[in-house]
């Protein structure tokens, strides 16, 4: 509303000068008059108003009949609800848990009700499509929830019935035993159990005692359709008093049971056999790896932890583990016999081989069991290692390459030394030479130290590098037998005082990727593998 265009002081002065010489009876009869003014103006008014108010409700008709006419002359209209329903999917946002970016696991449950709040037609069509409703559940009871426990467990009831009959995802980020004595989390984990036979799977993200307080809830519950099982750090010394793993046979009747980790020892019984992918978190000795890996037959990515404490046992059969694919080792401790737990394993199919060593800088390497590990594994295409200081001499790689014919991905971290000229005389190619590793096309090496030509290292990456319109190619006597280099990671350390690239070096590189060849010189704090 406009303000009044008059002031107090200016009205008075007015009636003042008006009424000059009136008297007292005369000023009530002008205060009758105005008081009868001030009626007929309210009347007028609320006249005025009750028309303005039929004038907005036909307008706002109007438009909700112009919005109607748009909805049906709409094309999306048109479309089959089947279709509609892809695109509702299509227009989630799927989870991303290497963005860092800790709001996004929430995203696709904001997106799967905001389609459903856009009209009733598409409220109808989401809430009628499961798989709408399948994200995942992260479940955070020690979260804030501002008084609003409500809304909460009434969103996480909704989600878990529109979801149904279909697997969804459990992620439980923090738990306390009892869940605090808290009613609303008490609901929150009933509703869960009430639907494990649909849980595709299950996750701990943070250490809690009373996981197994949770764990043992579910002995007697069907898993039906678990897939995944994260048990993060449980094991028998963390969980209280009254836990016994031994007891909890849910897992070993969850028929589609392929991926799990979690602890050994804290001795729940797994259906071995048919487990595909395997991350065992505590330190396991030989006798224990060979006890429980001899029941894994259909293993195919297994990551483990190696201790020995005592010397080297007597050598047995290697076991035979013939669908493993991907292999992770860490040796943990100084050991110096550490490798040779690799005498007790034959893998025919194995493809990726990672070995990672915890205080590396007390291990000796031990070419002789790598060896004859690759003679019985002779089909390797990837290979990492990272050492924390351990020293693996060039002699000793160069070795591994003889004995990897099929490797293409070979990457090496914090083993000093390791690479020198030796190294990338070996590498480098020469035409009529017979070379190491001929399918090697991703190299990633992250510790220089002065033993090293960067002329000579510069040189074995051009030998093995051509683009498709390189002129000295069509020079040569035959086509090259090696692979063409597709990724080539080189640490720079030297903003800590480190190994640093010659500008010399850099600007090669810089040639080298003008190009077409993809390699980087990545500061030791961004370094990270993709592979």
């Amino acid at each position: 509303m406009a303000g009044t265009h008059f002031t107090m002081d200016a009205v008075l002065a007015q009636q003042t000068e008006r009424t000059r010489g009136s008297s007292t009876s005369q000023l009530k009869q002008l205060i009758a008059e105005s008081d009868s003014k001030i009626i007929l103006l309210e009347n007028e008014m609320a006249a005025l108003e009750s028309r303005m108010a039929a004038l907005v409700e036909l307008r706002d008709l109007e438009r909700a009949t112009g919005d109607a006419f748009r909805f049906l002359a709409a094309p999306i209209r048109t479309l089959p609800v089947e279709l509609l329903a892809e695109i509702f999917l299509l227009s989630i946002r799927e989870l991303d848990l290497k963005s860092g970016f800790i709001y996004s696991m929430d995203w696709h449950i904001q997106d799967a009700f905001r389609v459903s709040h856009v009209c009733r037609r598409w409220r109808q069509i989401a809430n009628t499509t499961p798989r709408l409703w399948t994200g995942p559940i992260s479940l955070d009871l020690e979260g804030p929830r501002h008084g609003q426990e409500g809304i909460y467990l009434n969103g996480l009831d909704t989600w878990l019935a529109r979801s149904a009959p279909l697997p969804v995802p459990i992620t439980i980020v923090t738990l306390e035993k009892g869940s605090r004595s808290n009613k609303s989390d008490s609901r929150a984990l009933d509703a869960l159990l009430c639907i494990s036979a649909r849980w595709r799977s299950l996750r701990f993200v943070a250490f809690s005692p009373a996981q197994g307080w949770f764990v043992q809830r579910l002995t007697g519950c069907r898993l039906d359709c678990l897939e995944e099982l994260f048990l993060s750090s449980l094991d028998h010394d963390s969980a209280d008093s009254h836990f016994d793993g031994t007891a909890i046979l849910s897992f070993m009747t969850a028929s589609r049971l392929r991926k799990v980790a979690f602890n050994s020892s804290c001795g729940i019984p797994m259906p071995w056999a048919q487990l595909t992918d395997i991350t065992l978190g505590d330190i396991l000795s030989p006798e224990t790896f060979c006890n429980i890996f001899s029941q894994c037959i259909n293993a195919v990515k297994v990551s483990i932890s190696i201790r020995w404490l005592l010397p080297p046992p007597a050598r047995r059969d290697a076991l035979a583990l013939n669908q493993l694919r991907v292999l992770s080792i860490t040796w943990v401790g100084h050991e110096i016999h550490g490798m040779q737990f690799l005498h007790s394993l034959s893998a025919l199919a194995l493809d990726e081989l990672r070995l990672f060593f915890e205080d590396g800088d007390g291990t000796d390497w031990d070419e002789a069991t790598l060896t004859a590990f690759q003679l019985r594994s002779p089909n390797i295409t990837k290979l990492k290692i990272e050492g924390d200081g351990m020293l693996v001499p060039s002699h000793a790689l160069i070795a591994v390459f003889r004995h990897a014919p099929c490797l293409t991905h070979f990457s090496i971290v914090d083993c000093p030394d390791s690479v020198d000229d030796h190294f990338c005389q070996a590498l480098c190619y020469t035409d009529g030479v017979e070379p190491l590793v001929p399918r090697l096309h991703t190299l990633a090496v992250a510790e220089f130290r002065g033993n090293l030509s960067q002329d000579g290292l510069a040189n074995t990456i051009a030998s093995r590098w051509w683009s498709d319109a390189d002129a000295e190619l069509a020079s040569r006597s035959g086509p090259p037998v090696v692979a063409r280099w597709r990724q080539i990671r080189l640490r720079d350390d030297s903003i800590y005082q480190g190994f640093g690239f010659s500008p010399k070096f850099r600007e090669t590189m810089n040639a080298l990727q003008e190009t077409g060849l993809d390699v980087d010189l990545v500061d030791v704090e961004f370094w990270e593998l993709d592979w």
